[in-house]
């Protein structure tokens, strides 16, 4: 039902811009959006395949981001390839999606990665609603240890585009936060090596892996998820293309799926050739 809701939504969206109607039809669908928002509830759940989460709604943002996933067919293809004794790994959890869905799943602790901290806390009152095994750090991930400042995209609680590489998008100045690499704080605090990781870190990407060069080479970590940020990837000197090579270097065989049209967003999906769709 999520499924069929995102794509009508979609589908309206583009033909009220291509017919003209916008100004008409913006204001009675932001009325009716409240109106649903109103008799929504306090929380909202999700369902993907066979997982299932459910979600506090106290902002009609977030709702709206739960109605309307772009990312539904990542997560479709996500949940469909976990193995009850896979270890996930969030990178850029956010307020719990992926995190949230995955651990109804797996019999094995989450391990989320969100470094802003209101997200954070919607994330930790999200798991405890769900009764979920989830462990959160709230740091970044990159090739190097230390503070950095986290640019914010929009000042609501579970908004996405917060980043460590600002562009004209980051206008709600910025947060000092730690980052971390990867595989120090995997050898560091004695966690579980992920089997399957989740990357969407706004333009960090690139930093992300090359902190995570002993653990991507693992045989046993056996699928990433990695969105790639075209834009913000050439500001630091990178490309879409430097990260599908780290991947590949890793052993990962990918594919690509678009994630949002024109905004030159896509979703890399790497598989070790002993785990090929």
């Amino acid at each position: 039902m999520g499924s069929m809701t995102s794509r009508l939504y979609r589908w309206g969206r583009h033909f009220v811009k291509a017919s003209g109607l916008e100004p008409v039809v913006q204001p009675l669908y932001h009325r009716w959006s409240h109106l649903q928002y109103r008799l929504a509830g306090r929380t909202y759940t999700v369902e993907v395949g066979k997982a299932r989460a459910d979600f506090h709604i106290p902002t009609r943002n977030e709702w709206t981001d739960l109605r309307t996933i772009e990312e539904r067919p990542i997560l479709d293809h996500l949940v469909s390839n976990l193995r009850p004794d896979d270890v996930f790994y969030d990178f850029g959890a956010n307020i719990g999606l992926y995190s949230l869905l995955v651990a109804d799943v797996v019999n094995r602790p989450v391990i989320a990665f969100e470094p802003h901290p209101t997200n954070a806390d919607r994330l930790e009152e999200n798991g405890d609603l769900n009764g979920a095994d989830i462990s959160i750090l709230r740091c970044a991930l990159a090739d190097s240890a230390g503070e950095a400042e986290l640019a914010i995209a929009l000042d609501k609680v579970g908004s996405a585009g917060h980043t460590l590489v600002p562009d004209e998008t980051s206008g709600h100045g910025s947060i000092t936060i730690s980052k971390v690499r990867g595989d120090e704080l995997i050898t560091r605090r004695g966690l579980p090596h992920p089997t399957v990781l989740k990357i969407d870190v706004e333009g960090g990407e690139q930093g992300v892996l090359d902190g995570l060069e002993a653990t991507l080479s693992r045989p046993d970590c056996r699928l990433v998820y990695c969105e790639t940020h075209a834009e913000r990837l050439k500001k630091q000197g990178s490309s879409v293309a430097d990260v599908r090579a780290t991947l590949e270097s890793h052993g990962f065989t990918l594919t690509e799926r678009s994630v949002r049209e024109g905004k030159g967003e896509s979703t890399l999906i790497g598989t070790k050739p002993s785990d090929t769709e």
